[in-house]
């Protein structure tokens, strides 16, 4: 959805830097958090009611064209995390291929995982991105 087109544009603000780490020469998707949520992150992993949707969206840039960007939501019964990020080409692959998203502190620790991810707005998971694939083929 382009950003012109959004209600509160202030809502699409990146919020957090999203980076790819090569671990064992695989690349994982990574946002990177403040360490003072450490404390919050270990209570969400434990919550049963924990929800996460990955919402993507594009903005146009007057000088940089339309960017692809992503709001992540994290949500239990009584914590909420929300991230707007604008990550580049291999952080969105890995995403789509792997199906998870990495929350790190700045020092590059693991906070808090998140797999099979709630999506919306576009192909964002392998099962999604093959049959779309398929569908393309078929075409030509």
């Amino acid at each position: 959805m382009p950003l012109d087109k959004m209600p509160d544009v202030e809502q699409y603000v990146p919020t957090h830097k999203s980076t790819v780490l090569h671990v064992k020469g695989k690349p994982v998707a990574c946002i990177i958090d403040d360490i003072s949520n450490e404390l919050r992150f270990k209570s969400v992993s434990k919550n049963n009611s924990l929800k996460a949707s990955l919402i993507g969206f594009l903005n146009k840039h007057d000088d940089l064209g339309l960017l692809l960007g992503f709001k992540l939501k994290i949500q239990t019964d009584l914590e909420n995390f929300e991230y707007t990020v604008y990550p580049n080409d291999e952080f969105i692959e890995t995403v789509i291929f792997d199906e998870s998203v990495f929350i790190i502190n700045k020092k590059l620790e693991p906070l808090f995982s998140l797999k099979k991810i709630v999506t919306d707005q576009f192909v964002k998971t392998k099962t999604e991105f093959d049959k779309f694939q398929s569908l393309i083929n078929k075409k030509t």
